[in-house]
């Protein structure tokens, strides 16, 4: 989304899920995993897959607005122009790091190889299918390879449902197939359920940019239609639903099986518990908007890309034994690493962008797709 165009307080929101997936990635130290055992800090631990659901919608949010406006824009859509975009946007940032691993456990520092690299780059490790590599260093792009797949998927969704276009067959079939991997070849801990709630939150995204584009609500800056009186309520509802510890869920189960059983189906309710308190929280002209819309919070919102793929590196088995002073140090020698070499993505990112519009399609004599209405 360009600058002109952003909605800070999704930024802040970027913030708030990191945090969460920082907090759960600490306990992987020694010392600050025995802390969290033993003192009510552990709850803390509880909200990584959370963050990442945020992400999730926030991303089929965000991406599906600027290809919305595009469409408004100049009457088609280019699926060139978008895998562009999002190959300058998440391909450089992550090849660094894989790089960096690469060179790590050529050394003998991390346990690291070929394999891994491979799998990660192929976005596949939110699934155990044959060949597959993950250890910790890449473990979290399971979220990246969710992301790709939603990217494959998008033009032909995007091509029916924004431009009432019948997609391609032979592409829209293989965009099915590469997103169903995770489904055949299923992570127990993400579980058939996850891959729902996966795609299920990124197409929320969708829908919602869609209804926003309708209704002209950037201007109104929420995508719902919530009035004064209900908006709190509803924003509490949601937030306890979301925020709801785990250790909470499980206790209603009987025995380990049922325990994650319970969480497994409680994580549905995610699905229309994200989008509602997201955009509730970005009703116009309340402290909760300007909190989240903060400056500083805004710009490392936009950062936090990088932040997510690093700070698994410090949070990884050969740093675990550190004391917990050291272990949030690195983690801040990391963080202000990755703010360092920001300036560099955006360029990389304004490269993409650049790159994408002379693939656009130009507006005269186009004619606005059908079921996209722009205020005027």
């Amino acid at each position: 989304m360009r600058a002109a165009d952003r909605l800070d307080y999704l930024d802040g929101w970027r913030v708030a899920a990191i945090l969460m997936v920082f907090a759960d990635h600490l306990g992987m130290n020694h010392a600050i995993g025995a802390l969290y055992e033993k003192s009510p800090l552990g709850v803390i631990a509880q909200y990584g897959e959370t963050g990442v659901f945020i992400f999730f919608f926030i991303s089929g949010y965000v991406v599906s607005l600027g290809c919305l406006k595009e469409a408004a824009a100049t009457g088609d859509f280019s699926a060139r122009a978008f895998y562009i975009r999002r190959f300058f946007r998440i391909v450089p940032p992550l090849m660094a790091y894989l790089t960096t691993l690469l060179a790590l456990g050529s050394a003998g520092v991390i346990d690291f190889g070929w394999d891994h690299f491979a799998s990660a780059a192929l976005y596949l490790c939110n699934s155990t299918a044959p060949g597959v590599a993950c250890n910790w260093y890449v473990g979290h792009t399971w979220s990246l390879a969710f992301e790709a797949q939603f990217y494959f998927l998008f033009p032909a969704v995007f091509a029916w449902l924004a431009l009432d276009r019948a997609p391609r067959f032979l592409p829209a079939a293989a965009a099915v197939a590469f997103a169903a991997v995770p489904a055949v070849f299923t992570i127990w801990w993400i579980g058939k359920i996850g891959c729902v709630i996966a795609y299920a939150l990124f197409f929320a995204g969708f829908l919602a940019a869609k209804h926003s584009i309708r209704r002209d609500a950037p201007r109104a800056l929420t995508a719902l239609r919530v009035s004064d009186g209900w908006r709190i309520p509803v924003m509490i509802g949601a937030a306890t639903i979301v925020f709801m510890p785990r250790s909470v869920i499980a206790s209603f189960g009987a025995d380990e099986a049922a325990k994650g059983a319970l969480i497994a189906w409680y994580r549905l309710l995610y699905i229309g518990a994200v989008p509602t308190l997201v955009l509730l929280s970005g009703a116009a002209g309340t402290a909760l908007r300007r909190l989240l819309s903060l400056g500083v919070l805004a710009w490392l919102g936009r950062a936090s890309y990088s932040v997510y793929l690093w700070q698994q590196l410090c949070n990884g088995p050969v740093f675990n034994g550190l004391d917990a002073g050291s272990q949030i140090a690195l983690m801040g020698v990391v963080i202000l690493f990755c703010l360092m070499m920001f300036p560099l993505e955006q360029r990389l990112v304004g490269y993409g962008r650049a790159l994408s519009r002379r693939l656009e399609s130009p507006a005269a004599g186009r004619v606005q797709p059908p079921g996209i209405l722009v205020s005027t």
